[in-house]
């Protein structure tokens, strides 16, 4: 059924064709329906669908529309339609010549032109390709633009802080700090760690970002570079095409290999740009860095902060070894991390959103204000005495005085909430005063949660 709709459509769309080419009525149009005029038809229009690739081939925008679809609608029209409806009125009128030659020619032809557009299936994955790369271009122009500010900007705490912790741990190898100013320098580096810790987890980041923004390879894909050759070989394999449309194939190959140059030349200035961050060489000239890798930016601060802490902890416990001192740090900062994590964990508990999600459980219970301004409408249109207006009312105040079901039903949970903030907040206190105990114990201040 299907076969005959296309046939059927395959025929009026000649038919019309002929009448708008042929200038004549009935009698011309019959005259011109052979197997040439439709040969002629087809390779004319074969020859369009193919001179409108090149500015596909050419273009170098990024949407869909101008790339993948546009490469659709080429095909559709072009290069699929004989195969597809065209072919059913030629098998046609195959079928009624009667010169013996010119159905040869006919068939030969048919065979031809159905295998040549099969082949050039492959426009669509070049046009696929093609918007990647115009893609990766349109990303590492813009990235290469802002590289200088976004290197600087990963620079710009290391720069300073380096420097800093080094004449920090040179002052405290002198002996002669007071504790006060060991407290001060401990406080100044535990915010330079802090930060390299963001520094490190950015870089993560951003090197990743950049290594997936760009989805095409530095060498041309194999597939695509064996399809510019099939282009370029395509009059030997379809010699009855005619040469006029080896040529446009065979011309497609230079612009699609100039589009991969022009994306070469961005890809150079993009890998040049990010170099020193990509290469992890972005520190080289700050010296406290040069051990480390982007991940272990903060290490040298977690050295010198555990140095300054194992001078106050020395002033405090005078008669302990350092060795001592050291284990002592080390099961204390164990054990804040523990507490850090156990107040977190308490506090989400009862977090505020919690409450907020109650607090508009509560609003709606019984169906809030708005089912109450249902009711007082529904009474105003009905007789007191009824029933449905009783049963009304009753709901009304219920819902007036909060003792509907679903509202009792949130109240307790809302107590609930209320008496777990208590038990929260009790514990949440123990753990503050133990953590400060033995925090000033060791002759440290006392870390916030």
């Amino acid at each position: 059924m299907k076969a005959e709709v296309l046939k059927k459509t395959a025929v009026l769309l000649l038919s019309a064709l002929l009448a708008i080419t042929g200038g004549g009525g009935a009698q011309a149009q019959e005259k011109e329906r052979t197997v040439e005029s439709v040969i002629e038809y087809q390779n004319h229009e074969l020859q369009v669908g193919m001179e409108a690739v090149e500015g596909l081939l050419k273009t170098t925008k990024t949407d869909k529309s101008a790339t993948v679809d546009r490469w659709n609608e080429l095909n559709e029209k072009y290069f699929s339609s004989y195969a597809r409806i065209g072919h059913y009125e030629f098998d046609s009128l195959l079928k009624q010549e009667k010169n013996e030659a010119v159905a040869a020619r006919a068939a030969e032809w048919d065979q031809a032109i159905r295998l040549f557009t099969d082949e050039l299936q492959n426009i669509g994955e070049v046009a696929s390709w093609i918007r990647e790369l115009n893609l990766d271009i349109m990303w590492m122009e813009y990235d290469t633009l802002h590289s200088r500010e976004r290197l600087e900007g990963f620079m710009k705490a290391p720069a300073v802080h380096g420097p800093e912790a080094v004449k920090i741990a040179a002052e405290l190898k002198t002996g002669k700090l007071s504790s006060k100013e060991v407290k001060k320098y401990l406080e100044d580096v535990q915010w330079m760690k802090s930060k390299a810790e963001n520094i490190s987890s950015s870089i993560a980041r951003d090197v990743e970002e950049l290594e997936k923004s760009v989805v095409t390879g530095k060498a041309m894909d194999g597939r695509i570079v064996k399809i510019l050759e099939a282009w370029g070989s395509v009059g030997s394999r379809h010699p009855a095409m005619g040469a006029g449309k080896a040529e446009i194939a065979a011309g497609w190959v230079p612009v699609v290999k100039k589009r991969f140059e022009d994306y070469s030349k961005v890809r150079e200035e993009f890998d040049k740009a990010f170099a020193p961050l990509l290469e992890g060489k972005l520190f080289r000239d700050v010296p406290i860095y040069r051990d480390y890798g982007y991940g272990e930016l903060a290490k040298p601060f977690r050295d010198l902060e555990l140095e300054l802490k194992t001078a106050l902890v020395a002033a405090a416990q005078k008669e302990k070894s350092e060795a001592e001192l050291r284990e002592a740090i080390a099961k204390d900062e164990e054990l804040t991390k523990k507490e850090r994590e156990q107040v977190r964990k308490l506090r989400d508990s009862v977090s505020v959103e919690k409450m907020r999600n109650l607090q508009l459980e509560a609003s709606r219970a019984g169906g809030g204000l708005k089912r109450q301004r249902e009711i007082q409408l529904s009474l105003s249109r009905l007789k007191e005495d009824s029933e449905e207006y009783k049963k009304l009312w009753e709901e009304l105040i219920l819902l007036a005085e909060y003792r509907h079901p679903e509202q009792l039903a949130v109240e307790k949970k809302i107590r609930e909430y209320d008496e777990l903030k208590k038990k929260v907040d009790e514990e949440v206190r123990k753990i503050y005063l133990e953590h400060d105990k033995r925090k000033r114990s060791l002759g440290l201040e006392p870390e916030g949660f």
